[in-house]
């Protein structure tokens, strides 16, 4: 009797166990699309979006001359003939060889030969400058010789446009003469002469706006000046009287 009731005693906790497990276990609805997936989608999204910006943008270095200037913006001409648009923000960093003092946009000019590298948008075709450097490129001059200071090692010469220039020659500067027969050749300072045609490269002087710092001087012997210069010819330079001996002396001009 006694082994009938234990056996039905573990016949209902048995039922009772499973009948639990069963409602325990029962299904529920899945949802279409998990947290962790929303957010691997967001998260390629985002990369996509990113790339595709990355392909518009490029850094990119640009020289050239200011045509245009605001306080946000300047607008430059390459050396192609090209017109960029530059724009600045805080993060721009400006800098000119010739001064040493807080410089920014404000003391840019029309006229104001720079080098910008920034990031260029291939999109908007924009430049977001991250560096502006104020470049001092040589000028060339050609004119012809109107007088010539051998203590000082300075020379003046005419150009066509009338402008009356001031060269210093000085310990860098290399002087060369140009021949039909000789070609070009190197020379020295005491080869100048009055009337003579010459091309001049250097840097305008920093505190003489009218003297160039000559790094190249280019004689032509053979070449007379530009008839349009109104210069001296050396036969029309009065003479020297001198002091002493009696005799007259012309001034050396080679």
């Amino acid at each position: 009797m006694k082994k009938i009731i234990t056996i039905c005693i573990l016949t209902i906790v048995t039922f009772l166990a499973f009948a639990q497990a069963s409602f325990a276990i029962s299904p529920s609805p899945t949802p279409v699309v998990s947290k962790i997936e929303e957010q691997i989608n967001n998260l390629k999204d985002r990369i996509a979006s990113r790339v595709a910006q990355l392909n518009l943008v490029e850094k990119r270095g640009i020289l050239g001359t200011i045509t245009d200037i605001s306080e946000t913006q300047f607008t430059i001409t390459d050396m192609s003939g090209n017109n960029r648009l530059v724009d600045v923000d805080e993060l721009t960093k400006f800098s000119t060889p010739s001064s040493q003092k807080s410089f920014g946009i404000s003391d840019l000019s029309k006229g104001t030969v720079v080098g910008v590298v920034g990031l260029y948008n291939k999109d908007s075709r924009r430049l977001l400058a991250r560096f502006v450097d104020v470049q001092n490129m040589p000028k060339v001059y050609s004119g012809g010789i109107l007088s010539i200071n051998k203590t000082s090692f300075t020379f003046t010469f005419a150009t066509v446009k009338s402008d009356t220039i001031t060269v210093s020659v000085e310990d860098v500067t290399k002087t060369l003469s140009y021949t039909k027969a000789g070609g070009l050749v190197r020379s020295g300072f005491s080869k100048l002469s009055v009337a003579q045609r010459v091309v001049v490269v250097g840097f305008p002087d920093i505190h003489d706006k009218n003297t160039i710092l000559a790094s190249r001087v280019i004689i032509f012997p053979d070449i007379p000046a530009n008839p349009k210069i109104p210069l001296v010819k050396p036969e029309d330079i009065a003479p020297i009287t001198s002091t002493g001996s009696g005799k007259k002396l012309t001034p050396i001009t080679k």
